[in-house]
């Protein structure tokens, strides 16, 4: 099994990755050297019922409990792995303490890199659900 990786060192349980964080950003390396660009969650906020004593100091008292969410095994969520490919790396590329900003920085990366124009490199195939790979089919080059 290969480990997650952080700046070098190995992630093998949620002791390993800050407090605070509740995903991450990764890049998982295929032995072929094409990559995917993904992101995850760690922990989920759980709202609970409030207890007796809480209900008798606030009645709109709100109890939130976050939860480790099983991350170590997991390999990406791409329906499009070529069958054969092992995987040779799972780096993560940065911690986020909000569902937004892992949003966010999963989005910047991908459109960064240029995914979905260079699927020789990277095995992605759209963007949020609304961008894929043939959003350029339309485009007119030589004009």
């Amino acid at each position: 099994m290969i480990n997650w990786k952080y700046k070098g060192r190995d992630i093998l349980s949620h002791k390993d990755i800050p407090s605070e964080a509740v995903g991450f950003v990764y890049c998982l390396t295929y032995d072929d050297g094409r990559m995917y660009i993904g992101s995850k969650l760690t922990r989920s906020e759980r709202r609970l019922k409030p207890t007796k004593a809480q209900l008798a100091i606030r009645k709109n008292y709100k109890r939130v409990e976050l939860k480790d969410l099983p991350f170590i095994n997991y390999v990406g969520s791409s329906k499009d792995i070529p069958i054969g490919l092992k995987l040779t790396e799972k780096r993560i590329i940065a911690f986020t303490s909000n569902k937004r900003t892992l949003t966010y920085l999963e989005i910047k990366l991908l459109f960064k890199h240029s995914v979905l124009e260079s699927d020789k490199i990277y095995l992605n195939k759209s963007i949020s659900g609304k961008y894929f790979d043939n959003c350029l089919d339309g485009l007119i080059r030589d004009f």
